[in-house]
C-alpha cells in the first residue's frame, strides 16, 4: 500500500506583544505559507484556501467561550481528483522546540456542520481520521485556535509554531466497516445500504470470531460466534465525530432475566436489564474482548411500530451510552422475512409503553417483569480490521487493531 504525507500550509502563531494587566502575552497571527497543488501517485488532491490567508486570535490567555467567540476562522477545502476513493487524515503538528500544545485549543467544523467540542492540541492532534474521501469529491474545513486560560506567565512572548498536515492512502478497505462497505456496493454476501448503513439480510456470512479466551487462538474451544448485524454510523460518549462501527450480536442465550424490577422501571437506561448488562456481564469478560468494545449510543425509545421505518424514527427519539446493548426492534423489522435471530422470548431493547418486545418467531408484547432472554448487542470499535476469513459459519472472521485511532 502506497502512502504519501504533505504539509498543506504552515501555521506560524506569532508576533509582537499585547500587555495586558503589566502582563505581556504574544499575538497569536496565523501567516498563511503554503498554498499549493499536490499530486501523488496514490491519489491528485487539490488544496484550496479561503480568501482569508491570515487570521489573527488575541495573545490573552482565554476561556473556551471567550476563544472560541474572538477565534477567526481557517479555511480550507481537499478535492480528490483521482480515480480512487482514498483514506485520509489531517493533523495538526506543532514545530517548535518550546511546546505550547498544552495551552492550544482549537474546534474544527467539516462541510458546514457544527463545530467540534473544544479540543486539546496535545491530546486530539488529529483533526479528522479514517475520513474516505470519495473520487471527485471534497471536504472543506474551518478550525479556530486559540490560547488556553490555563496558560501562564511561562507562555509569554513566545511563539506557537505548527504545521496542517494530510496523510493519504488508497482505501484499500483496511477498516472492517470498509469491508461491509465493499461487499454491499458490489452486492454480495446480502449486505445492503439502508438510510446510510450496511446491513446484513441473513446470516450466512456475517460470523465473526469473539469473545476469545488469549485474544488470538481461534477456534470454537477458544472464542464464541457471534453475527455482524451491520455497518452503522455510531459515535462514543467522548467524540462527537461519527464513524462507521459494526454491531454484532451473540445469538445465544447468555441468561434468562427480567427488564424492570421494582428498582429499575424505566427504559433501558434505567432497567434492570442494563445494570445486568453493562455490570456483571461486561465485567466478565476478558480485558482483550473489552479493548474491542465502544462505549456507543443506543437508540433505546419506545415503539409499537411494525414497520422497519416508522419503527426506526420512534427509536431514535431517545439516546443512550453504554457497553452492552440488546437487538433494537428496528434490526429485527430490516431482516423479518429472513431474521438469523434464533434465539425465542428473546428482550429487545424498545419498550412498546408498559410492556417490552419480545422476539419469538414474530415480535410479541411481554411483561417487563417477567423473565426473558438476554441476547448481548455491542458496538466494536471504529479501527477494528479484518485479517482473515470470509464470514461463513466454518470460517469466521477474525479480527485485530492494525491501525489504531485517536479518538
Amino acid at each position: 500500500m502506497k502512502k504519501r504525507t504533505y504539509i498543506i500550509a504552515l501555521l506560524v502563531f506569532s508576533l509582537g506583544a499585547l500587555m495586558l494587566l503589566g502582563s505581556s502575552y504574544s499575538l497569536i497571527i496565523g501567516n498563511l505559507v503554503s498554498e499549493e497543488v499536490y499530486g501523488f501517485d496514490v491519489a491528485n488532491f487539490d488544496v484550496q484556501f479561503s480568501d482569508n490567508k491570515e487570521i489573527s486570535i488575541s495573545g490573552i490567555p482565554s476561556t473556551d467561550e471567550d476563544g472560541f467567540k474572538e477565534a477567526k476562522e481557517y479555511s480550507f477545502t481537499v478535492i480528490n481528483n483521482s480515480d480512487y476513493d482514498v483514506n485520509y487524515r489531517l493533523d495538526i503538528i506543532e514545530k517548535d522546540s518550546f511546546k505550547m500544545g498544552n495551552v492550544i485549543n482549537y474546534a474544527y467544523s467539516l462541510n458546514n456542520g457544527n463545530y467540534s467540542k473544544v479540543l486539546s492540541l496535545d491530546k486530539n492532534y488529529t483533526v479528522k481520521q479514517n475520513k474516505v474521501l470519495k473520487k471527485g469529491e471534497k471536504d472543506s474545513y474551518k478550525i479556530k485556535i486559540w490560547l488556553s486560560i490555563e496558560a501562564d506567565e511561562v507562555y509569554m512572548n513566545k511563539t506557537f509554531k505548527a504545521n496542517i498536515s494530510l496523510v493519504a492512502t488508497q482505501n484499500e478497505y483496511k477498516y472492517a466497516s470498509t469491508v461491509i462497505e465493499r461487499l454491499a456496493m458490489n452486492n454480495q454476501d446480502n449486505v445492503v445500504i439502508s438510510n446510510g448503513d450496511y446491513r446484513y439480510t441473513n446470516g450466512d456470512n456475517n460470523y465473526i470470531w469473539f469473545n476469545c479466551q488469549d485474544g488470538f487462538t481461534k477456534g470454537d474451544d477458544y472464542c464464541e460466534k457471534w453475527q455482524i448485524i451491520g455497518s452503522f454510523l455510531n459515535n462514543n460518549e467522548e467524540d462527537n465525530d461519527e464513524y462507521y462501527m459494526l454491531k454484532l450480536i451473540n445469538n445465544t442465550k447468555v441468561e434468562e432475566i427480567s427488564f424492570n424490577n421494582e428498582e429499575k422501571t424505566g427504559d433501558y437506561d434505567n432497567s434492570y436489564i442494563e445494570t445486568f448488562a453493562n455490570g456483571l456481564y461486561y465485567d466478565k469478560l476478558n480485558n482483550n474482548t473489552k479493548k474491542y468494545i465502544i462505549k456507543a449510543k443506543w437508540n433505546i425509545g419506545n415503539t409499537s411500530e411494525t414497520s422497519y421505518d416508522k419503527s426506526l424514527l420512534n427509536e431514535k427519539n431517545k439516546v443512550y451510552y453504554s457497553n452492552i446493548g440488546l437487538l433494537n426492534v428496528s434490526d429485527y423489522l430490516f431482516m423479518k422475512n429472513n431474521s438469523f435471530i434464533k434465539v425465542d422470548n428473546t428482550i429487545l431493547l424498545n419498550k412498546s409503553g408498559n410492556n417490552i418486545n419480545v422476539l419469538n418467531s414474530e415480535l410479541t408484547l411481554g411483561d417487563t417483569t417477567k423473565t426473558y432472554n438476554f441476547v448481548p448487542c455491542l458496538y466494536i470499535r471504529p479501527d477494528v480490521s479484518i485479517i482473515n476469513g470470509d464470514g461463513s459459519i466454518n470460517n469466521p472472521y477474525e479480527i485485530a487493531i492494525k491501525y489504531p485511532m485517536n479518538y
